[in-house]
């Protein structure tokens, strides 16, 4: 079984255990401080992956680090990930389980590219023309001088380009023809 698969089962299972156990804010809170743990720390990503450190080892660095940091419905998650000998997933659970929790709370994420920095008016304007496809949009927005003008939007697998830059584009290839 691949990881990717693997991961996203542990993190369906804990979804559904957090869900149970009216937990689902607080360990997707925790999921966040794994997630930017794994992410930010490359030696704990390196020790984790390692099939030279002991599982007992691992547990006790998780356990140093976690602890304090997250609930117990997750770090008794993550001692039974590291059980199963299933630790070196635990950034592709968390990342998993991320974007488990935002699909059953029905949050919706857009990326917008635009030539200048979007006002808060904008962004405010951008966020209710969307607000149809979901409970919330989340934006997360990119400047790129090059498209000289206009919004490139790009939500889920659709994407719209409404730059400056592909109309000149296009009215090139309707030139040449």
């Amino acid at each position: 079984m691949r990881a990717g698969k693997a991961a996203g089962r542990y993190a369906q299972a804990l979804l559904d255990l957090s869900l149970e156990q009216n937990q689902l804010d607080a360990v997707m809170n925790d999921m966040v401080v794994v997630s930017q743990a794994c992410a930010e720390n490359r030696d704990l990503e390196l020790m984790l992956q390692s099939p030279i450190i002991k599982a007992d080892k691992k547990r006790a660095v998780m356990e140093g680090v976690f602890a304090t940091a997250i609930s117990e419905l997750s770090m008794s998650f993550i001692r039974l990930i590291t059980d199963k000998g299933r630790e070196g997933m635990l950034l592709g659970i968390s990342t998993s389980f991320l974007a488990l929790y935002k699909e059953h709370k029905g949050i919706v994420q857009a990326a917008i590219t635009s030539a200048v920095a979007l006002t808060q008016e904008q962004r405010e304007s951008l966020k209710k023309s969307l607000a149809g496809l979901g409970n919330e949009v989340e934006i997360t927005e990119s400047v790129e001088p090059s498209i000289l003008g206009g919004l490139k939007i790009t939500v889920g697998d659709q994407r719209i380009d409404a730059s400056v830059q592909r109309k000149l584009n296009d009215l090139k290839i309707d030139l040449s023809k």
